[in-house]
């Protein structure tokens, strides 16, 4: 069996819708700070993961709001350096608490719950790859 010819085709993203996909991720990170700091109608810390628990609740909402800030403030103002720190922030924020998800999927019978785990992971490495790629992009300058 063939496989099919790769193509030449390099999937960059177009300029109009650029900003659009890279500031989801920020925006994720505003949406999580906002839901930390925010009363909850009933109690959820039993739901919170080892590693949540590991702080107050609330300063893992700081923290994610600094990961929010730092970043979107980096890419509006076009300062790679302060938006490639809000990235390794996100990165390294975003990769403990999908390690607490994990934590918590592995000891479900058939990885129950393994979506959350998987959608904070996938951030964790937008995260991470954002950083390493808009570093190299300013040091080939």
């Amino acid at each position: 069996m063939r496989w099919p010819r790769r193509g030449d085709w390099v999937p960059l993203l177009p300029e109009r819708t650029r900003m659009l996909v890279i500031m989801a991720v920020p925006a994720e990170a505003l949406f999580r700070s906002y839901d930390y700091l925010t009363p909850d109608v009933d109690e959820t810390s039993s739901s919170l993961t080892v590693v949540e628990r590991m702080m107050p609740i609330e300063a893992w909402g700081a923290v994610c709001g600094i990961v929010a800030v730092v970043t979107l403030w980096g890419l509006i103002l076009r300062w790679p350096r302060t938006a490639i720190a809000g990235f390794r922030l996100g990165g390294a924020t975003y990769t403990l608490l999908a390690a607490g998800q994990w934590i918590a999927v592995f000891h479900n019978p058939w990885l129950d719950g393994i979506r959350g785990a998987a959608i904070v992971t996938l951030f964790a490495l937008a995260y991470w790859g954002l950083a390493k790629g808009y570093t190299d992009q300013i040091r080939s300058r």
